[in-house]
């Protein structure tokens, strides 16, 4: 079993075609090593030679990983698991689920997503919304003292943040319409997506940044200083659903460092951002077409 240290594109087994990317924290099992790279079992694909050093053996990456990385992997790990109110990561009896949910509506919901993992032979682990946070701050790493729902962990734990500042490892929350309490929390993964427990019939997912209104944004006090390291996992280019992440956040920073202003470091590549990256491309002898590979990439950080 071996770990990705940071992001890696996949290609498929003969290494012709991208199928995929592994998020810093991925666990994968290597099945073969070739010249081209490794074959692995995540995505039965190819990581290059190029990529080979961003996999290390699990016992390494925990030795040597920061906590917000620690806290992406787990949060990643977690999608496909079920959503049972209170649930903070128990694996699920029909009796535990009863204790948990008081309404018996919302129990036979909640058994009836069980019956279906335990018929496909799949996970059985639960959580709810707040608990998927907890589990790993109060829980795992012993960061705070009590848990919290979605309300306390937003105004007790969290700095408040714009969505501009948003960055891997922080959270973010939709609030009541009529008043100002949270009720809802997930994980943004630094890529565009968050990963949450959406509800009964869901579990826990990974989604979109912008599709399941986000309102309110907030930094964990107890990661004060920490944060994932931006890398390159994925090309990046201006797309009429434009992408966003800390990938492109990283980008346009450099780009400013360097003297080329994309009108913002919002982490959404947009035609100011693609023109901006252009600028550089031409500065340096490059193909100007404002699309950034690992070789723009590194130029950019170099």
């Amino acid at each position: 079993m071996k770990i990705a240290v940071k992001a890696a594109p996949v290609y498929s087994a003969d290494g012709s075609k991208l199928i995929g990317s592994l998020e810093p924290g991925r666990q994968v099992i290597t099945l073969a090593q070739s010249g081209a790279g490794t074959i692995i079992a995540y995505i039965l694909g190819l990581v290059r030679t190029a990529d080979a050093a961003s996999l290390v053996e699990q016992s390494e990456w925990e030795k040597n990983a920061g906590i917000v990385e620690k806290f992406l992997s787990y949060a990643a790990s977690q999608v496909g698991c079920l959503y049972v109110s209170g649930a903070q990561g128990q694996t699920m009896t029909p009796a535990l689920i009863r204790k948990l949910e008081k309404n018996d509506s919302n129990y036979k919901r909640a058994l009836k997503a069980y019956n279906k993992h335990a018929a496909a032979g799949t996970t059985l682990v639960a959580y709810d919304c707040s608990g998927l946070v907890m589990a790993f701050i109060e829980n795992a790493q012993r960061l705070v003292p009590s848990d919290k729902n979605a309300n306390g962990i937003y105004y007790s734990l969290c700095d408040a943040i714009t969505e501009n500042e948003i960055r891997g490892g922080d959270l973010v929350f939709k609030k009541n319409r009529t008043n100002s309490r949270m009720r809802h929390v997930g994980i943004y993964m630094g890529d565009g997506t968050v990963v949450h427990s959406k509800g009964r019939d869901c579990g826990v997912v990974r989604t979109p940044l912008r599709s399941d209104g986000w309102s309110r944004y907030g930094r964990l006090k107890c990661f004060k200083g920490a944060a994932a390291a931006a890398t390159f996992y994925r090309v990046l280019r201006y797309m009429k659903a434009c992408m966003i992440g800390d990938d492109v956040r990283e980008v346009q920073k450099k780009l400013v460092s360097k003297g080329f202003d994309p009108k913002g470091t919002d982490g959404v590549f947009g035609p100011k951002t693609q023109a901006a990256l252009m600028g550089f491309q031409k500065a340096n002898g490059m193909e100007q077409d404002g699309t950034v590979t690992r070789e723009v990439w590194d130029r950019l950080m170099a």
